[in-house]
């Protein structure tokens, strides 16, 4: 609210004339005194809070969990850290190691553990022969003879393998007389002492 600078009449505020006086209110000079007004408060800054800092997130940790695969470990590390190229599992570890690798044809075998397992397969081929006989039937030995049959050749083939020699030597199986006796040579071989093309 305004007032007229001349009678003191209060005037709206952008009026021209002065509604008692009729006093010129844009006459040069002439300024409407203004009213006392309230000290104009200054509108509330809002308050900014600080944003916390992202604390950083803890990485899981991934454990990784050795898988259990059908095979055996060929060849083993020994103690020191060493890859052992002569392991001696002993019968029924040999036995254990020639069934795991049902199917296996790569990698290697020990000499050690061939022959453990050719003695292990050979006892149960004994037993199977007194059981046929024993109930008058060929079913044992025919048991026998399957279920060891792919398992023959896988070994064969690792410990060939072994002594860094290819797999298709067993076909001289195929050969008569002289081809097994070969066959026989080549299996009772030293293995290499060193890492070679198949392991």
């Amino acid at each position: 609210m305004n007032f007229c600078p001349k009678c003191g009449t209060s005037v709206k505020a952008g009026a021209r004339f002065c509604p008692n006086c009729g006093f010129d209110l844009q006459v040069k000079g002439a300024t409407p005194t203004p009213a006392a007004s309230e000290p104009v408060q200054s509108a509330p800054q809002p308050q900014v809070q600080p944003q916390a800092q992202p604390q950083p997130q803890a990485q899981p940790q991934v454990q990784f969990q050795q898988q259990a695969t059908m095979a055996a470990p060929i060849p083993q590390a020994a103690g020191n850290g060493a890859i052992d190229y002569q392991s001696n599992l002993g019968l029924f570890g040999a036995f254990s190691e020639y069934m795991k690798g049902y199917v296996k044809f790569d990698g290697r075998m020990s000499r050690a553990n061939y022959w453990w397992a050719t003695l292990a397969v050979s006892i149960i081929g004994v037993i199977a022969i007194f059981l046929s006989y024993a109930v008058g039937s060929v079913v044992f030995m025919t048991a026998e003879s399957l279920l060891f049959a792919l398992p023959g050749y896988s070994s064969m083939f690792r410990r060939l393998h072994d002594c860094n020699l290819s797999g298709v030597n067993f076909l001289w199986s195929f050969v008569p007389v002289f081809g097994s006796i070969y066959l026989l040579v080549l299996l009772c071989k030293p293995a290499d002492q060193q890492a070679n093309r198949f392991g």
